[in-house]
């Protein structure tokens, strides 16, 4: 008996991706994949690629990427950044073709998620003809010669930045100079005729005046910026093809930032990339935009579209104490605690599983600083968890969303141009609210830096991490407006500070490099940005002003915008930081001290959770949790979610019980 229904008539087609993998020592990547790109483009395909690498799952927090230590740079390790378990996902959405180097670590998760195996080769030839064939196009008749080599004076490594030139211009293959010379023969047997150089009259300069120029030449087919090194940008360049990134990098980066201000304010945001140092964050506001942190590494830009999601179960009620409950924490003169973790730029991604672990050991009570993009491209990192209930394995009520910044990245908000943030802030919040269910949807919002940055003198000597420190100024350091350099640098100068007897007698943890932004604090609270935030439909904000009070800073109806009270003002970055059990102790200790009130400092996530932090750190970041979430060292505190204490606030305010006074109230 024939079935009732026909079942191929129920299959569903996927829609189809092309996954080139290679390595990153390899300098042919940057010749091939753009012609892969631009094929896969041209065919309706999505395109990925993947290049393994050392990676030590480190936070890379700008400098000159040589100076770094190996790996350091390259994003999460292969295992702890799950790698193999993204290729698995896009399987789920995706038909996946994969070709390239044969010996790609993703070999075997291609194979276990039954992706087509185009072919396993490094030669260019083999590659177009066996591509080009399975995306049904014919192949091009003009190859386009890359310079993969440093060139100039300054060394610029000029290939990965030319990828606009396959998109741009007609249909071409690509081939690197030096690499693929053996290359052309077999090219011109299968029917290729004309070889042309790419951009052969560039100018002798730095990567700022090379990268602004093609930036200039590209201008018409760019509708996005991409920032960053060579690594970087070679990466991603399957988002950069996606969303018409143009490439641009700097050394330091506010240079390039700079000479292409004129692309920059005409560019759609984000931007993408990583910083050179913090001073970026305050030049692209100035312009208009957020910088968005990426890694060369997954998520693979494809998974934007993934659904993660799961339904939230309709008794919601008690996740958190009633009006009666707070009345009485009041009348008791209670503190609450929370902890706020950030981890909102897209390679932070790597960091939530092990913090909704971390809350789900500790039962803490805490805030996940996020971004629109952090559930855009949130497939594969347990995001549905903040939606399952702890007896179900999940953190609902103990992981509060919020988002951070601009909303999709991060910029000095204060910099911003009028009305930029309210506009950001509210499709993002949309974009974001639109991904969880309505009791997740983010309430409270967190800046970089709300105030403006106002001089202050420090001592030259203090205390780090629960030790006193002498601490000297680097050669050539003037605070935010100068160089900020990598490790390297300061150990430069630390062994120029410090005699050969004080080395010899490893005394060299007693001294402490200054800090770009150690001389410099948060100025007054900007009740326009308050205003703005208010408008993009948030209840309540943290501020960078006031802190070590509990204050209420500004109060419009319910909305309500609440100073930071543990931590230390960072120095490398423009924000309080908690970085031990000792910071919440030393604000305990004041606060019991000063009546009602709260307790809230930021995690830096990155610094604590990505997968080679945690390996060495997360003891720490444990006693940490586990510190807050028992209630402090008097057990005294009241651990609660970030939401609870803007409700809690308000309860005081209208009591009078503050001992911080408010800046500005309206009815």
């Amino acid at each position: 008996m024939a079935p009732l229904v026909d079942q191929t008539a129920l299959t569903v087609s996927k829609p189809a991706l092309l996954l080139y993998v290679d390595s990153s020592p390899n300098p042919g990547r940057y010749a091939v994949a753009p012609a892969l790109a631009a094929a896969a483009q041209r065919a309706g395909w999505s395109f990925e690629c993947y290049y393994d690498s050392v990676r030590r799952g480190r936070h890379f927090g700008g400098g000159r990427v040589e100076d770094a230590a190996t790996g350091w740079q390259a994003g999460s390790l292969v295992a702890g950044g799950r790698h193999a378990d993204q290729i698995l996902r896009l399987a789920t959405a995706y038909e996946l073709v994969a070709l390239g180097d044969p010996d790609s670590v993703l070999w075997p998760a291609l194979d276990e998620a039954g992706a087509d195996e185009l072919i396993r080769s490094l030669q260019p030839q083999d590659i177009y003809a066996a591509a080009f064939e399975r995306l049904g196009q014919p192949l091009p008749g003009r190859v386009l010669l890359l310079e993969t080599a440093p060139r100039g004076t300054n060394g610029v490594i000029v290939a990965p930045y030319l990828y606009p030139a396959f998109f741009a211009g007609g249909r071409s293959l690509g081939l690197a100079i030096g690499v693929h010379d053996g290359a052309r023969a077999a090219l011109e047997r299968l029917g290729v005729t004309e070889f042309v150089p790419v951009a052969p009259d560039l100018p002798d300069g730095d990567y700022a005046q090379v990268t602004s120029a093609l930036a200039r030449a590209h201008a018409d087919w760019g509708e996005g910026i991409l920032l960053g090194d060579p690594e970087l940008v070679a990466a991603q360049l399957p988002k950069a093809a996606r969303l018409r990134l143009l490439p641009l990098y700097g050394r330091p980066q506010v240079d390039v930032i700079t000479q292409s201000a004129k692309e920059l304010r005409a560019a759609r945001g984000p931007v993408y990339g990583r910083q050179f140092d913090d001073r970026d964050f305050f030049e692209l506001a100035r312009l208009g935009h957020g910088l968005q942190v990426l890694d060369p590494e997954p998520p693979f830009d494809a998974s934007f579209a993934l659904p993660w999601a799961v339904p939230l179960p309709e008794d919601t009620a008690r996740l958190e104490p009633d009006d009666a409950q707070l009345a009485a924490w009041a009348g008791e003169g209670r503190i609450l605690v929370t902890l706020l973790f950030w981890a909102g730029m897209i390679r932070e991604l790597d960091c939530i599983p092990r913090l909704i672990d971390l809350t789900a050991e500790t039962e803490l009570r805490a805030g996940l600083l996020a971004t629109a993009e952090t559930f855009d491209y949130g497939a594969g990192f347990s995001l549905e968890l903040l939606a399952a209930p702890p007896g179900r394995g999940g953190v609902l009520g103990l992981l509060e969303p919020l988002l951070g910044s601009t909303g999709r990245a991060v910029a000095a908000e204060s910099l911003l141009p009028a009305g930029t943030l309210a506009t950001d802030l509210a499709e993002a919040r949309a974009s974001a609210s639109s991904r969880l269910p309505d009791a997740l949807a983010p309430r409270g919002w967190w800046p970089l830096l709300d105030t403006g940055l106002v001089p202050r003198r420090t001592a030259p000597v203090g205390w780090s991490s629960g030790r006193p420190v002498v601490r000297f100024t680097p050669r050539g350091a003037e605070g935010p407006e100068a160089e900020v350099d990598t490790s390297r640098r300061a150990r430069r100068d630390l062994r120029g500070l410090a005699a050969s007897t004080v080395r010899r007698l490893h005394l060299d943890a007693w001294f402490e490099e200054r800090r770009p932004f150690d001389g410099f604090s948060p100025g007054s609270f900007d009740e326009g940005l308050a205003a703005a935030v208010h408008a993009a439909g948030f209840s309540y904000m943290w501020s960078k002003a006031g802190f070590g009070a509990s204050r209420v800073l500004h109060r419009d109806g319910d909305f309500v915008a609440l100073s930071l009270t543990a931590g230390n003002w960072d120095g490398w970055s423009p924000f309080y930081t908690v970085g031990s059990a000792h910071d919440l102790e030393r604000a305990e200790r004041r606060l019991l001290r000063s009546g009602p009130g709260w307790l809230v400092g930021t995690i830096d996530s990155p610094l604590w959770a990505l997968s080679g932090e945690a390996l060495e750190r997360s003891s720490a970041l444990y006693a940490i949790a586990r510190h807050v979430s028992n209630g402090g060292r008097s057990g005294r505190l009241v651990n609660v979610t970030p939401n609870v204490i803007a409700r809690y606030a308000r309860v005081l305010d209208d009591r009078d019980l503050l001992s911080g006074r408010e800046t500005s109230r309206n009815p």
